[in-house]
C-alpha cells in the first residue's frame, strides 16, 4: 500500500522520466510541454508545404519527412523525453537532455536541407546524368540538350550554350529570350547590361525588349531615359508589350515626366503617342494623376484633348478615388472619368460607373457607354456580362466583361443593340489558347469560332 501511494505521489515530470527529477529537470520538462501550445500553428503551416508542385521522388520524401515530424511531434514528444534522458544518464553525460528539443529540430533542417539540394531538383526526362549541369533556375544542359524548365530547348547548341542573365541566353547561332529564338539577334556582339536590371539587352546593330527589338535608327545616340522611355536622334520609343516609336521632336531636351507622360521643347508624349495640339512648354501632369494632364490650352486624358479648359473651375463627384473614378460639370455638361462630353442630359447628381474599370456608365434614367447613350437600356436593372477566360485545364468567371451586357430585355454590344439574343443562354470571354474572344448562345455564335473548350462551356449552360 505505501510503494502504491508513493508511485501516485510522482508528479507528471515523474511519470515521463520513470523516477523523481532534480528542479531543474523537472522545469525543463514542463518547457518542452510548454511547446505543444505552439503545435497547432505548425500543424497549419506544414499544410501549405504541398502548394508547390512535386520535383521529385526526393522531393516527395522531404516534404513527407518535414511534415510528420510536425504533425507527430505531440506523439513522440514524450516517448523522446524519457528516452533522451535515459541515454544521457546511460553515457554519463546528464547535460545532453537538455539537448532534447534539437533533435526535431536537426530532423526537420536535414529534410528541408535535402529538399534544396541538387538530390531533390527535378531532371527532365531522358536527360545524361554524367553530363548533366544546371546553369540558372531556368537553364540546364548536359553533352546532348539543353533545357529550358526541364524541357528540351530545341536548336539550342549545349557545346557553345551560354546563360548571360535569367533570361537570355546564347550560343553559336542564335540569340535567346527565355525559350524563344530572338529573331536577327548576333550573338558575338549580344550582351545584357547590368544582368538586364534596365530591362534592354543589345548587339552590334539593335536594342531589344525580352525577345522583340526596337529597331533602332541610330544606335550612336540611343540612350535610356527609365523603364518606360529610350530615344535616339530620330524616334522615341516606349518601352512597353507593344513598341512602337514616334519621331522625336527635340532630343536634346527630351524629359520623362512619368511612366506615360514625356515632354520635349516641341511635343508631349503619352506611351507611344504625341499627343496631338498640346503645348510641352505648359504642359504638367495633374499631381497624383498618372494618365491626366493639362497645359494653357485644356485638360488631357491620355493622349486626348478635352473641351475642359480648367479642371479646378468645375463641379466634381467622386474625386476621392482620383480622377479615374470621378465626373465633373460646368453646370450644363457632364464629364466622364475620361473627360468625355456626355449626352445632353445626363443627370449629374445621379450619374455613377456600373462597374469598376469598365467604361458604362448610367444614371437614373439612362445607360451609356463612354459618352453614347444605349437604345433603351433600363438602368435599374442594367449589368454587365460575367467575362468566362477560357484555359487548357479550366474556366473562370470573377470578372465582368468589357463589350457585352444586359437588362433584362436587351444585350448590347458596348453602346450597339443585338437582337434575337436569348440572355439566360448568352456567355462571352476570353478564350487564352486560340487568343480570340467569343460570345454565344444556344442558338449561334456572335463571335469568335467554335473549338472543343468553348462547346464543352456552351453545352454545360
Amino acid at each position: 500500500m505505501k510503494m502504491e501511494q508513493k508511485t501516485n505521489s510522482k508528479g507528471l515530470a515523474a511519470r515521463i522520466l520513470g523516477e523523481q527529477p532534480t528542479t531543474l529537470q523537472k522545469n525543463f520538462v514542463w518547457f518542452m510541454l510548454l511547446t505543444l501550445l505552439l503545435w497547432p500553428i505548425g500543424f497549419f503551416v506544414s499544410i501549405f508545404f504541398w502548394d508547390a508542385p512535386i520535383r521529385s521522388s526526393i522531393d516527395e520524401i522531404c516534404r513527407w519527412g518535414v511534415t510528420l515530424t510536425i504533425w507527430l511531434y505531440p506523439i513522440y514528444l514524450f516517448p523522446l523525453i524519457r528516452l533522451w534522458f535515459k541515454l544521457s544518464q546511460k553515457m554519463g553525460f546528464i547535460w545532453l537532455f537538455y539537448l532534447c528539443p534539437l533533435i526535431p529540430v536537426a530532423v526537420f533542417y536535414l529534410f528541408i536541407t535535402l529538399a534544396s539540394s541538387a538530390y531533390a531538383e527535378r531532371k527532365p526526362e531522358g536527360y545524361d546524368s554524367s553530363t548533366y549541369k544546371r546553369l540558372n533556375e531556368a537553364y540546364a544542359l548536359d553533352v546532348n540538350h539543353v533545357y529550358y524548365w526541364y524541357e528540351v530547348l530545341e536548336m539550342a547548341d549545349p557545346s557553345s550554350f551560354k546563360v548571360l542573365s535569367d533570361d537570355y541566353a546564347t550560343d553559336m547561332h542564335h540569340v535567346w529570350y527565355e525559350d524563344s529564338i530572338i529573331e536577327g539577334a548576333e550573338p558575338a556582339t549580344f550582351a545584357v547590361p547590368n544582368g538586364d536590371i534596365s530591362r534592354l539587352a543589345h548587339d552590334a546593330h539593335d536594342y531589344y525588349m525580352r525577345n522583340r527589338p526596337l529597331h533602332v535608327a541610330d544606335m550612336g545616340s540611343f540612350r535610356q531615359i527609365d523603364n518606360n522611355w529610350a530615344l535616339d536622334s530620330l524616334h522615341v520609343y516606349y518601352l512597353d508589350a507593344d513598341i512602337n516609336s514616334v519621331p522625336v521632336g527635340d532630343y536634346r531636351t527630351f524629359k520623362a515626366l512619368n511612366g506615360f507622360y514625356a515632354i520635349d521643347a516641341k511635343c508631349v508624349y503619352y506611351r507611344n503617342n504625341i499627343v496631338e495640339g498640346a503645348d510641352p512648354a505648359s504642359f504638367a501632369v495633374l499631381k497624383g494623376q498618372y494618365h491626366y494632364g493639362q497645359d494653357r490650352h485644356c485638360v488631357y486624358y491620355k493622349a486626348y484633348g478635352s473641351a475642359i479648359r480648367e479642371l479646378n473651375t468645375l463641379k466634381h463627384k467622386n474625386m476621392e478615388d482620383g480622377l479615374w473614378n470621378a465626373f465633373h460639370t460646368d453646370g450644363k455638361m457632364v464629364y466622364n472619368p475620361k473627360l468625355m462630353a456626355m449626352p445632353e442630359g445626363t443627370d449629374f447628381a445621379t450619374i455613377h460607373k456600373v462597374e469598376c474599370y469598365r467604361d458604362w456608365y448610367a444614371d437614373s434614367k439612362h445607360v451609356y457607354y463612354e459618352n453614347r447613350l444605349l437604345p433603351g437600356a433600363n438602368p435599374k436593372t442594367f449589368v454587365i456580362f460575367p467575362a468566362h477566360y477560357v484555359d487548357e485545364d479550366y474556366v473562370s468567371d470573377n470578372n465582368k466583361d468589357t463589350d457585352y451586357s444586359h437588362d433584362g430585355s436587351h444585350v448590347y454590344y458596348r453602346d450597339s443593340l443585338m437582337s434575337g439574343v436569348d440572355i439566360a443562354s448568352f456567355i462571352c470571354g476570353y478564350d487564352f489558347v486560340a487568343g480570340q474572344s467569343f460570345a454565344f448562345d444556344k442558338n449561334r455564335y456572335y463571335q469568335g469560332a467554335p473549338n472543343s473548350r468553348i462547346e464543352k462551356l456552351r453545352q454545360r449552360k
